[in-house]
């Protein structure tokens, strides 16, 4: 069995994100006196997946020994990098709810999404053909390289990431949630799996209708899935949970979108994974609006290394430039302010404690500005 761990004290501060006190446990005995709501919630979350992953591999030695290499692989993938942001948010819809001390009642469902995650990389690298994130190898190209094995590391990279899903699951069914909100929060930890798999489906064939496959694949078990099964673990009313989709479905849009900035411009230093999403073809937030705002002559330097994962440096360069010089760059950030804003108009309407409010409006930049 996992020990519970000691909560910590959250006060509540009126329109404001509370801080958190820390007591100096082994798992937080370098962190300073006070750490920021986010900070404790990353802690939380990462000793209990330590805890958790102690116990799998207990298990797995007990029952195949040379299974322990996809426990090692999933949970290095979990541990080295992430922001726990879904966790953030589901702790945020959760205090909008109830307000109150600690993070006892979030952690199960907090690591869950984080195994949930796990998975859904671990897949997402293969089926794109990444070799990097978070920094490190992807999960099948290590296996790859340690069997020496193309075919067999990625048939094994499959099988860590459905092993990552039952783990999610597994934590997830731990959570606990209130008698009369569990059928509530199972069907939406269903949905947004299902959700996410329409959405994978749509990005693979480069379906043209992007919006609709962020909604699907990101703001559905990055945002709105964690931000209600967060709520749930407080037995919200009809009320507060419209206004926390309100402020849910803008805010993912405008994650996504920055997401796809990251992804096209961004380097493996600043991200943990280098952007090289037009030479992969993927039809992003960026192509989409390149293609419906410009001429084909003018965009030609993107256009040529669509596709094309041979590129060099100076031809990404030069897609960059040409990005830039459009003014796709600055017409998708406007639109994340936009997004943003009208998450925030949604907030000033919910009928929510002054604590998860303040949570969210923080989380808003969070999302939204986030450079890696």
């Amino acid at each position: 069995m996992r020990r519970a761990h000691p909560s910590h004290s959250l006060h509540a501060q009126s329109g404001v994100a509370p801080a958190l006190s820390v007591d100096p446990t082994p798992t937080t005995r370098k962190a300073p006196e006070l750490l920021d709501w986010l900070g404790i919630v990353r802690l939380e979350v990462d000793a209990h997946l330590i805890e958790f992953f102690e116990d799998k591999k207990r298990e797995t030695e007990a029952i195949s020994p040379p299974t322990l290499e996809l426990v090692d692989e999933i949970e290095a993938l979990t541990m080295r990098g992430g922001k726990r942001l879904r966790p953030a948010v589901a702790a945020a819809g959760y205090r909008c709810v109830r307000p109150g001390h600690g993070m006892e009642r979030l952690v199960e469902l907090s690591a869950s999404l984080e195994l949930l995650q796990s998975y859904l990389l671990i897949h997402d690298d293969w089926m794109d053909g990444d070799e990097v994130r978070r920094g490190g190898t992807a999960v099948h190209t290590s296996l790859q390289q340690r069997h020496g094995n193309p075919h067999l590391g990625s048939a094994l990279g499959v099988l860590a990431g459905d092993l990552a899903s039952a783990y999610a699951w597994e934590l997830f069914l731990e959570a606990p949630y209130p008698r009369q909100s569990w059928p509530d929060a199972c069907a939406m930890f269903l949905q947004i799996q299902k959700q996410v798999y329409c959405g994978q489906q749509l990005d693979l064939v480069g379906d043209a209708n992007v919006a609709r496959m962020h909604a699907l694949k990101t703001t559905s078990y990055s945002v709105r899935g964690p931000l209600l099964l967060g709520a749930f673990l407080g037995n919200p009313d009809a009320e507060q949970l419209r206004a926390l989709t309100d402020w849910a479905e803008p805010i993912g849009e405008a994650f996504q979108i920055r997401d796809d900035l990251l992804g096209a411009l961004g380097s493996a230093d600043s991200t943990g994974k280098p952007g090289m999403d037009i030479p992969h073809g993927k039809v992003s937030s960026v192509l989409s609006e390149l293609r419906r705002s410009t001429r084909p002559e003018d965009r030609e330097p993107v256009e040529v290394i669509v596709g094309r994962i041979d590129v060099d440096a100076r031809q990404l360069e030069q897609a960059h430039a040409c990005l830039r010089a459009l003014g796709v760059v600055d017409r998708l950030e406007r639109s994340i302010l936009e997004l943003r804003d009208q998450a925030l108009r949604a907030l000033e309407r919910g009928a929510f404690n002054p604590q998860g409010r303040g949570m969210l409006t923080e989380l808003a930049d969070k999302l939204t500005v986030r450079r890696a």
